[in-house]
């Protein structure tokens, strides 16, 4: 039988230094799977948490100075874009976002390592080819072995919370679009109404119907109404502030509602007095009927 003694061969103190290095890793491993676990059960159940969120809690749990989410064309960062930081990632985003693992920049700031990762977006919730990129950011001086290794293991925790949060928002929009028209529909009409009347922020609410909608129908045929109906989708859209929220109630039913200074309601009033005749000119120029 044949023995290793070189493990014997080191001094006491050596021993004892990798013992307790040993068990610090041990004891770190441990404390991140426990912190896995909650943020899985927190990003799982809260469901205010969007991608936005999500971004900084990756702040938080890895330490980093900044961390951009790069999705759908989007940007999502505690950077604002005028900062420099965020300009110099911008300009370099299309060689920052070619790796298929975690891809270290050291050359890109003179005291900041950036970290680049794509996540793996699951096929349920993959539109296209879409791929996300998280960048961080973090102190140079503290970037090494132990940290990238950290930053590789928590990046595949967070392909799940990534994926449970599209998949989130995925089914919301299914049960709150309307899927002829794409807009909101009247159960998240009733959900919004709810909010809105609890915010203390003053608000306008419109109801649209359109005149002899039966009679176009009925003369013309579904298909002819349906066109219609989706006309006046795009049309609202087009013609009411990004941030305010379009309805159909149903049927030749539509709400739209959003924010409003008092003070500029009179302009506003005015604004919705000319619509029926804008509206009016806009269908029938694309309408043959």
């Amino acid at each position: 039988m044949m023995f290793d003694y070189d493990c014997y061969k080191g001094s006491p103190e050596n021993i004892k230094d990798v013992v307790l290095e040993e068990n610090r890793i041990l004891t770190r491993k441990l404390a991140e799977s426990q912190q896995s676990f909650e943020l899985l059960k927190l990003v799982h159940f809260d469901r205010s948490i969007n991608l936005e969120k999500l971004n900084d809690i990756i702040i938080g749990c890895t330490g980093c100075l900044h961390s951009m989410m790069v999705y759908r064309g989007m940007i999502l960062s505690n950077l604002k874009p005028e900062d420099s930081i965020y300009q110099q990632i911008l300009s370099q985003i299309d060689d920052l976002t070619q790796g298929d693992g975690l891809t270290v920049f050291d050359k890109l700031f003179e005291d900041i390592t950036v970290m680049c990762y794509p996540v793996s977006v699951s096929q349920i919730n993959q539109e296209q080819d879409e791929k996300i990129y998280i960048i961080l950011m973090f102190p140079k001086r503290l970037v090494n072995c132990e940290v990238k290794d950290f930053v590789t293991s928590f990046m595949l925790v967070n392909d799940v919370l990534v994926n449970i949060v599209i998949s989130r928002e995925k089914m919301v929009r299914l049960i709150e679009t309307d899927p002829l028209t794409k807009l909101l529909n009247r159960s998240s009409w009733n959900s919004t109404l709810e909010t809105i009347v609890r915010h203390p922020d003053s608000f306008f609410i419109l109801f649209i119907d359109l005149d002899k909608f039966k009679i176009i129908n009925d003369t013309y045929g579904h298909q002819t109404g349906d066109e219609i109906l989706k006309e006046t989708g795009h049309w609202l859209r087009s013609v009411f502030r990004e941030d305010d929220r379009v309805f159909r109630l149903g049927g030749d039913e539509f709400a739209v509602t959003g924010k409003i200074n008092p003070e500029s309601a009179e302009g506003f009033y005015t604004k919705i007095q000319t619509l029926n005749e804008q509206f009016t000119k806009a269908l029938w120029s694309k309408l043959q009927i």
